[in-house]
């Protein structure tokens, strides 16, 4: 099939209007292009407001947004739990912070982290600081089970929330508990700003440590700085997440619509293929990503189902693939069944913040073709 026929397992969407423009020829005429300018400004205070919460830090990507936490809790040399079943960047932002990672198994519905596998390893690593749960497209963390957890052992608890912005969980956009939580802001995100990242706290004296740290380190004394980072959000990406914001709510809808449909699809006619999601009472996703699992057997491949939906002209991603205890590294150290079982048979499906109701019908099409080629 041609490749521009295909569907997208993902495809960026961009408010491009005359506003937006304006926004950023202003930018470029005046030279005021970065270093906290006004639509970097502008746009902390939107998001900080969206989310109900009294400040946020808006950064130059998602991965930054980890690290600059993990930097600022000043706890190198120290191990933290995380999920083996995420994207690299949460790795990477331990790792690149002095501290060394202990892999924790995940639900086998919900692929977020599971309380009791965490409850495991804290009582056999005595000298875990901080814990990183991960939202996993959409779906939150158990954080009623994780928190007492966390604090029975007088550790950190800090969100990789990347998936995360337009979920409601319990009623609110952003849970409080964690001592942060970081968001991704990448193009293929909800709320796109091409690039950017943000990072939540209740914390003033955290928040302002992680701003210092995003610009080199510098101190109001520049004798006093130390090392940091040029992490900084630009005024052009600013002013596209200013759009972005603007029509998140009106994404996070589709999406949810889209979502529902398809999940339909799958579960009454599909079933014996695929296995949908699990949503927590009391959560409403933003769907980032339409994951299920594909009922390959024990010896099946994951793959052999990808390739008959490529051939229907649907495109769809192993994501998250391959688990974090799988690499060079690590590979041998950890035994996470469930993880190993969700990762094996992972697919995310097409889902974009607006689809035109011929592409979802391609979709379900495809999909019971595909149930129907391998029951």
């Amino acid at each position: 099939m041609a490749d521009e026929e295909r569907v997208p397992w993902v495809r960026p969407i961009f408010e491009l209007d005359d506003g937006l423009f304006a926004d950023m020829r202003a930018a470029l005429s005046t030279g005021r292009v970065t270093n906290n300018g006004p639509f970097l400004i502008d746009f902390e205070r939107r998001l900080a407001s969206y989310l109900g919460v009294d400040d946020c830090v808006a950064v130059s990507s998602g991965s930054a947004a980890l690290l600059l936490v993990t930097r600022a809790l000043g706890i190198d040399g120290a191990k933290a739990v995380v999920p083996a079943f995420t994207f690299i960047a949460t790795l990477n932002a331990l790792v690149c912070s002095g501290v060394t990672p202990v892999f924790c198994d995940i639900e086998p519905d919900t692929w977020t982290l599971s309380p009791t596998s965490l409850r495991r390893l804290v009582a056999a690593e005595p000298d875990i600081r901080l814990v990183v749960p991960v939202n996993v497209f959409g779906v939150p963390p158990d954080m009623n089970a994780i928190l007492p957890i966390v604090d029975s052992i007088g550790a950190t608890l800090m969100v990789d929330n990347a998936h995360g912005l337009g979920t409601v969980q319990g009623g609110v956009h952003c849970v409080p508990g964690p001592i942060a939580q970081t968001y991704s802001l990448h193009a293929t995100k909800v709320l796109p700003a091409i690039e950017g990242g943000a990072v939540v706290s209740a914390d003033s004296r955290l928040l302002s440590e992680i701003r210092r740290l995003r610009n080199h380190g510098l101190a109001g004394d520049p004798r006093a700085s130390t090392p940091g980072y040029n992490a900084k959000m630009s005024e052009l990406h600013a002013a596209v997440a200013l759009r972005s914001l603007q029509s998140l709510d009106e994404s996070v809808r589709h999406r949810r619509e889209y979502a529902t449909r398809l999940r339909r699809v799958l579960t009454e006619d599909c079933a014996t293929t695929f296995a949908v999601q699990r949503i927590p009472e009391g959560v409403q996703s933003n769907f980032q990503n339409l994951g299920v699992l594909a009922r390959v057997g024990p010896r099946g491949d994951v793959t052999a189902i990808q390739a008959v939906l490529e051939a229907e002209g649907i495109e769809t991603r192993r994501y998250f693939w391959p688990a974090l205890h799988d690499l060079p590294e690590y590979r041998g150290r950890f035994s996470l069944p469930v993880t190993e079982e969700v990762d094996r048979s992972v697919l995310c499906l097409p889902l974009h913040s607006y689809m035109e109701q011929r592409t979802l019908a391609r979709v379900e099409r495809a999909l019971r073709r595909t149930a129907a080629r391998l029951a």
